[in-house]
């Protein structure tokens, strides 16, 4: 035991000795009259206060359009959501379109926010809402748009269309009936097709790695929201130019995610009146959809069929049904027993995408 306590000693002598030459040394390096001495540690910074003695300061958003329609009709009544932060319980304000009558608000006595409808204007150009709570004010702008003109669109916000400036826009179009489709039918006939190379646009419905788009001969644009992607859409046809073609995927995303309304149709309608007034006329290509492996989503997956292809063939469209080139899904989208992907896989992938191959050659 004593050996040990003297070996400890005498490491630390020759600790003390090591430590004193090193300081020797670096006071010698410095100039033989330098005396050695240690470089002070920095100070430590302040502790920082206690989190529940500096609580934070809440950032509230500002008043908001949150929903509305991406295209509508010159005929039809048309409403936009907005939202409001509460952060006075109880305060009153109003809100109405500048020029206007002013509707009155009272804030709820709890909650974080709240809701309501504003009537929208559908004539062409920019209009401002006002939002008056208490002393602040804030304005909403929507831009309507003729879906005839460039598209001001530049992408989606919380999944609806914005300009480049993060405004709301509303492509304003006219309602289609078939009569009407008939006497443009003959404007049609004499508009020229463009040259320019084929786009295809959508879901490209990947499966296993492999997608529709894959191998076409065409500029492929992915378009895609979590719930409404016919608005993504919209966003990627803004910049059209003059394609022989245009290919259309909806896939099935806006069943997914449970967005679908039957307003989605309108995309054709709308891509039709902005070819019809860019006086050209491209082959327009609707790939319907196939009905999903979800038992849950098969009804309403065919009320949606039924009406994009009756839509895309009275307004001229060309129709490649999915659901006839791959089959049911139970066998399109079987990897194994009991393991089924999202979209056609294997064999009944490559059928469609050799369909769509074909018709890009027309």
């Amino acid at each position: 035991m004593r050996s040990m306590v003297r070996v400890r000693a005498l490491s630390g002598v020759l600790l003390a000795g090591i430590l004193g030459l090193t300081a020797l040394d670096a006071a010698e390096s410095a100039g033989s009259d330098a005396p050695a001495t240690e470089t002070p540690a920095p100070p430590l910074p302040p502790m920082p206060p206690s989190p529940s003695s500096v609580p934070g300061i809440r950032i509230w958003p500002e008043p908001a359009f949150t929903h509305w329609p991406a295209i509508a009709y010159a005929d039809e009544t048309r409403n936009l959501s907005f939202a409001l932060p509460n952060q006075k319980p109880g305060q009153s304000g109003t809100i109405g379109w500048r020029g206007a009558e002013q509707m009155p608000i009272t804030m709820p006595s709890e909650g974080d926010s709240v809701s309501g409808l504003l009537p929208l204007s559908l004539d062409i150009g920019t209009h401002t809402a006002q939002v008056v709570l208490g002393a602040a004010s804030w304005p909403l702008v929507v831009r309507i748009a003729d879906v005839r003109q460039p598209w001001p669109l530049a992408r989606l916000q919380d999944g609806f269309p914005v300009d480049e400036h993060g405004v709301p826009v509303v492509l304003l179009d006219r309602r289609r009936r078939a009569n009407e489709e008939r006497k443009w039918s003959l404007t049609r006939a004499h508009s020229p097709r463009p040259e320019g190379r084929a786009l295809m646009v959508g879901d490209p419905m990947e499966a296993l790695g492999v997608s529709l788009f894959d191998g076409q001969d065409a500029i492929c644009r992915t378009a895609l929201d979590q719930r409404y992607p016919s608005h993504a859409v919209l966003v990627a046809l803004a910049d059209l130019g003059l394609p022989r073609t245009v290919v259309w995927c909806p896939g099935n995303q806006e069943l997914f995610g449970a967005g679908w309304s039957e307003e989605e149709e309108r995309v054709m309608g709308a891509l039709r009146s902005r070819c019809d007034a860019l006086g050209i006329l491209p082959r327009l290509v609707l790939v319907a959809p196939p009905v999903p492996i979800d038992e849950s989503l098969k009804d309403i997956a065919a009320k949606r069929r039924d009406l994009l292809i009756s839509s895309a063939i009275s307004q001229g469209w060309v129709v490649i049904d999915a659901e006839a080139v791959v089959g049911a899904a139970e066998t399109a989208n079987r990897v194994q027993d009991g393991l089924f992907t999202r979209y056609p896989c294997g064999a009944a992938q490559a059928r469609l995408i050799a369909a769509i191959r074909t018709e890009l050659t027309r």
